[in-house]
């Protein structure tokens, strides 16, 4: 079963130390243009209502077999140069990312 986000999601939130959020949307633009690269199905940025610190994104891949080929790609030094500051950006560091992993469910 399949939905318009894809056959698996891959979701990660964590929490942008203050005065750092518009320096961690544009290395979030680098990571979405490297993922898209990639072939990932669709990246998204998601940024919570009430409190703009807390940053949610989402990763859509065609199918769970799709989401290992793509997560087994060597990161190339640019893109490590990139995680290394969103690691200085996010509350805890990258070690502190919350990531969840979904599958479409069907209802009857």
């Amino acid at each position: 079963m399949g939905s318009r986000l894809g056959a698996f999601v891959v979701q990660h939130s964590y929490r942008v130390k203050e005065g750092c959020q518009e320096d961690t949307l544009a290395l979030l633009a680098q990571v979405e243009q490297w993922a898209l690269d990639l072939g990932v199905a669709n990246f998204e940025v998601w940024r919570d209502i009430d409190d703009a610190s807390h940053i949610t994104e989402v990763h859509s891949f065609d199918s769970w077999s799709h989401f290992v080929r793509v997560s087994k790609k060597e990161l190339p030094r640019t893109m490590q140069t990139v995680y290394a500051d969103l690691d200085r950006y996010i509350v805890g560091g990258l070690e502190a990312i919350q990531t969840h992993s979904w599958e479409p469910t069907s209802l009857s």
